[in-house]
Protein backbone atom coordinates (compact mmCIF):
# COMPACT_ATOMS: atom_id res chain seq x y z
CA UNK A 1 0.00 0.00 0.00
CA UNK A 2 1.66 2.99 -0.93
CA UNK A 3 1.77 5.84 1.69
CA UNK A 4 -0.04 9.23 0.81
CA UNK A 5 2.53 12.28 1.05
CA UNK A 6 0.92 14.54 4.39
CA UNK A 7 0.11 18.10 2.20
CA UNK A 8 1.91 21.19 2.31
CA UNK A 9 -0.84 24.06 3.55
CA UNK A 10 0.38 27.68 2.74
CA UNK A 11 -0.35 30.42 5.26
CA UNK A 12 0.98 33.30 2.71
CA UNK A 13 2.88 32.61 -0.13
CA UNK A 14 5.78 32.57 1.56
CA UNK A 15 5.31 30.77 4.60
CA UNK A 16 3.84 27.05 4.57
CA UNK A 17 3.81 23.60 6.48
CA UNK A 18 3.08 19.89 6.27
CA UNK A 19 2.08 18.40 9.70
CA UNK A 20 3.09 14.48 9.57
CA UNK A 21 6.33 15.09 7.85
CA UNK A 22 7.84 12.82 10.58
CA UNK A 23 5.89 10.24 12.51
CA UNK A 24 5.75 10.02 16.21
CA UNK A 25 8.16 7.10 16.21
CA UNK A 26 10.49 9.20 13.79
CA UNK A 27 10.26 12.10 16.33
CA UNK A 28 10.95 10.16 19.47
CA UNK A 29 14.00 8.68 17.49
CA UNK A 30 15.50 11.45 17.09
CA UNK A 31 14.78 12.29 20.49
CA UNK A 32 16.16 9.38 21.97
CA UNK A 33 19.75 9.75 19.32
CA UNK A 34 20.02 13.23 20.61
CA UNK A 35 20.64 12.17 23.93
CA UNK A 36 23.90 11.39 23.68
CA UNK A 37 24.88 14.35 21.26
CA UNK A 38 27.24 16.87 22.46
CA UNK A 39 25.04 19.92 23.58
CA UNK A 40 26.11 23.64 24.00
CA UNK A 41 24.96 27.06 24.82
CA UNK A 42 23.40 28.21 21.71
CA UNK A 43 25.12 31.11 20.15
CA UNK A 44 23.53 33.89 17.74
CA UNK A 45 25.38 34.95 14.58
CA UNK A 46 25.21 38.47 15.81
CA UNK A 47 27.53 42.02 13.92
CA UNK A 48 30.20 43.10 15.75
CA UNK A 49 31.55 46.87 16.42
CA UNK A 50 34.85 46.31 13.75
CA UNK A 51 31.65 45.32 11.45
CA UNK A 52 32.49 42.15 11.23
CA UNK A 53 30.37 38.66 11.90
CA UNK A 54 30.61 36.68 14.51
CA UNK A 55 28.62 33.86 16.90
CA UNK A 56 28.36 34.80 20.02
CA UNK A 57 26.44 34.36 23.63
CA UNK A 58 23.71 36.86 24.14
CA UNK A 59 20.66 36.60 26.32
CA UNK A 60 18.80 37.72 22.49
CA UNK A 61 18.80 33.54 22.30
CA UNK A 62 18.36 31.05 25.58
CA UNK A 63 18.41 27.27 24.52
CA UNK A 64 20.96 24.60 23.77
CA UNK A 65 22.34 23.30 20.54
CA UNK A 66 23.68 19.96 18.89
CA UNK A 67 25.38 20.38 15.53
CA UNK A 68 25.23 17.67 13.32
CA UNK A 69 28.67 16.72 13.37
CA UNK A 70 27.70 15.42 16.84
CA UNK A 71 25.01 13.51 15.87
CA UNK A 72 25.43 9.36 15.70
CA UNK A 73 25.35 7.37 12.56
CA UNK A 74 21.52 6.32 13.42
CA UNK A 75 20.39 10.07 13.35
CA UNK A 76 22.28 10.92 10.35
CA UNK A 77 20.79 7.77 8.77
CA UNK A 78 17.52 9.49 9.58
CA UNK A 79 18.56 12.85 8.50
CA UNK A 80 19.50 10.99 5.35
CA UNK A 81 15.72 10.08 4.70
CA UNK A 82 14.62 13.52 5.69
CA UNK A 83 16.88 14.93 3.33
CA UNK A 84 15.59 12.72 0.36
CA UNK A 85 11.66 13.66 0.91
CA UNK A 86 13.40 17.41 1.02
CA UNK A 87 14.70 17.14 -2.66
CA UNK A 88 11.47 15.38 -3.61
CA UNK A 89 9.33 17.92 -2.48
CA UNK A 90 10.83 21.21 -3.25
CA UNK A 91 13.35 20.08 -5.88
CA UNK A 92 16.04 20.99 -4.37
CA UNK A 93 19.68 18.69 -3.55
CA UNK A 94 21.19 17.85 0.08
CA UNK A 95 24.53 19.47 -0.94
CA UNK A 96 22.89 22.72 -1.21
CA UNK A 97 21.86 22.14 2.52
CA UNK A 98 23.44 23.49 5.56
CA UNK A 99 24.50 21.17 8.64
CA UNK A 100 21.52 20.46 10.84
CA UNK A 101 20.96 21.74 14.17
CA UNK A 102 19.19 20.22 17.04
CA UNK A 103 17.79 23.16 19.34
CA UNK A 104 16.60 22.51 23.03
CA UNK A 105 14.67 25.23 25.09
CA UNK A 106 14.54 25.39 28.71
CA UNK A 107 11.32 26.67 30.39
CA UNK A 108 11.72 30.57 29.44
CA UNK A 109 13.88 29.68 26.67
CA UNK A 110 13.70 31.39 23.71
CA UNK A 111 15.26 33.17 20.24
CA UNK A 112 14.76 36.83 19.86
CA UNK A 113 13.35 38.47 16.60
CA UNK A 114 15.87 37.56 14.00
CA UNK A 115 16.06 37.19 9.82
CA UNK A 116 17.35 33.81 8.63
CA UNK A 117 19.32 35.74 5.87
CA UNK A 118 21.10 38.91 4.99
CA UNK A 119 24.43 37.85 6.06
CA UNK A 120 26.01 35.48 3.35
CA UNK A 121 25.93 37.01 0.55
CA UNK A 122 30.39 36.87 0.25
CA UNK A 123 29.63 33.03 1.54
CA UNK A 124 30.94 30.87 -1.28
CA UNK A 125 27.68 28.93 -1.21
CA UNK A 126 25.21 32.66 -0.62
CA UNK A 127 22.52 33.31 1.02
CA UNK A 128 20.03 31.25 2.63
CA UNK A 129 16.79 30.34 0.17
CA UNK A 130 14.88 28.54 2.44
CA UNK A 131 14.44 27.43 6.14
CA UNK A 132 13.39 23.90 7.16
CA UNK A 133 11.98 23.76 10.46
CA UNK A 134 11.19 20.17 12.27
CA UNK A 135 9.17 20.40 15.87
CA UNK A 136 10.31 17.39 17.81
CA UNK A 137 7.92 17.95 20.25
CA UNK A 138 4.65 19.57 21.08
CA UNK A 139 4.73 22.09 23.88
CA UNK A 140 2.00 22.72 26.84
CA UNK A 141 2.45 26.52 26.51
CA UNK A 142 4.51 28.72 24.49
CA UNK A 143 7.25 27.45 22.01
CA UNK A 144 5.84 28.36 18.61
CA UNK A 145 7.11 30.57 16.00
CA UNK A 146 5.75 33.82 15.63
CA UNK A 147 6.75 36.27 12.34
CA UNK A 148 6.05 39.80 13.77
CA UNK A 149 5.87 41.89 10.46
CA UNK A 150 3.03 39.35 9.41
CA UNK A 151 1.74 38.80 12.98
CA UNK A 152 1.48 35.12 12.31
CA UNK A 153 1.90 32.64 14.98
CA UNK A 154 3.04 28.94 14.14
CA UNK A 155 2.05 26.50 17.28
CA UNK A 156 5.53 23.89 17.84
CA UNK A 157 3.38 20.74 17.03
CA UNK A 158 5.41 17.33 16.88
CA UNK A 159 5.89 16.04 13.47
CA UNK A 160 5.01 19.02 11.79
CA UNK A 161 7.56 20.53 9.27
CA UNK A 162 7.53 24.85 8.77
CA UNK A 163 8.72 26.42 5.37
CA UNK A 164 9.74 29.68 4.49
CA UNK A 165 11.39 31.87 2.29
CA UNK A 166 14.33 34.01 2.87
CA UNK A 167 14.95 35.96 -0.09
CA UNK A 168 13.06 38.15 -2.25
CA UNK A 169 13.22 37.44 -5.64
CA UNK A 170 16.15 40.34 -6.40
CA UNK A 171 18.32 37.95 -3.84
CA UNK A 172 17.48 40.28 -1.15
CA UNK A 173 16.42 39.04 2.91
CA UNK A 174 12.67 39.21 2.93
CA UNK A 175 12.57 41.52 5.85
CA UNK A 176 8.78 40.25 6.16
CA UNK A 177 10.33 36.98 7.86
CA UNK A 178 11.69 38.54 10.78
CA UNK A 179 10.64 35.92 13.20
CA UNK A 180 11.25 34.65 17.26
CA UNK A 181 10.71 31.56 18.88
CA UNK A 182 8.62 32.41 21.19
CA UNK A 183 9.25 31.76 25.21
CA UNK A 184 8.72 27.95 26.08
CA UNK A 185 6.00 28.38 28.95
CA UNK A 186 5.00 24.67 29.39
CA UNK A 187 6.36 21.17 28.17
CA UNK A 188 9.42 20.45 26.25
CA UNK A 189 10.72 21.82 22.80
CA UNK A 190 13.12 20.75 20.52
CA UNK A 191 13.59 21.07 16.94
CA UNK A 192 16.12 20.80 13.97
CA UNK A 193 16.63 23.16 11.71
CA UNK A 194 18.29 23.54 8.22
CA UNK A 195 18.62 26.61 5.49
CA UNK A 196 18.89 25.88 1.47
CA UNK A 197 21.56 27.77 0.27
CA UNK A 198 21.96 29.45 -3.30
CA UNK A 199 24.65 27.63 -4.39
CA UNK A 200 26.36 24.60 -3.03
CA UNK A 201 27.02 24.36 0.38
CA UNK A 202 28.68 21.07 1.29
CA UNK A 203 32.30 20.72 -1.09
Amino acid sequence: MKTQTPKRKFITDEISYIDGFLTSKECNAILEELKSSFWKDSMTYRKQANGKYMNVLTGFRVSQTAHQEWFSEDLNKIIGSVEKRLEKLFKLKAPYLEAWQATDYPINGMFDYHLDAGYWNEHYAGDRILTFLLYLTTPIKGGGTHFRALDIYVNAKKGRLLIWENLFKDGNANHRMIHSSVPLQGGKKTTLVSWQRQKKYRL
